[in-house]
């Protein structure tokens, strides 16, 4: 198993063997493993002895069932414009942009034009 496999399954509370044999092997994941679980305990003690109040649930089922799947869609879309508008900006950008490097044709062109310079001026001045 992989670190982030462990961790995945350390905070879903799972416990196999292959997990438990790279927690042996693996110092980063066995303090990851340690901070969660001192996280988790803390939790408990912090809250217990609280019950919710008898209404609790009944009141948790109809909120849920009031909240529709579309809202995080609604939000998606408000930032829709904003998205497309950094994506053309970018897109602009990058098309305006000088290159950083010439051809190596042109590279090689130039090269040939010097040194048949440098020649014909030799020939010149002899």
């Amino acid at each position: 198993m992989n670190c982030a496999q462990v961790r995945h399954g350390l905070m879903r509370a799972d416990s196999h063997h292959p997990m438990a044999a790279h927690l042996r092997h693996c110092a980063a994941c066995r303090g990851f493993a340690e901070r969660l679980e001192s996280t988790r305990l803390g939790l408990r003690r912090h809250h217990a002895g609280i019950e919710p109040d008898a209404a609790f649930a009944a009141r948790l089922h109809r909120r849920l069932a009031n909240d529709t799947p579309g809202d995080l869609g609604r939000a998606a879309l408000h930032l829709l414009p904003l998205t497309a508008a950094v994506l053309l900006l970018l897109l602009l950008i990058s098309t305006q942009t000088a290159p950083l490097a010439e051809p190596a044709a042109t590279i090689t062109t130039t090269e040939e034009a010097y040194l048949a310079w440098v020649l014909a001026t030799d020939d010149e001045n002899s």
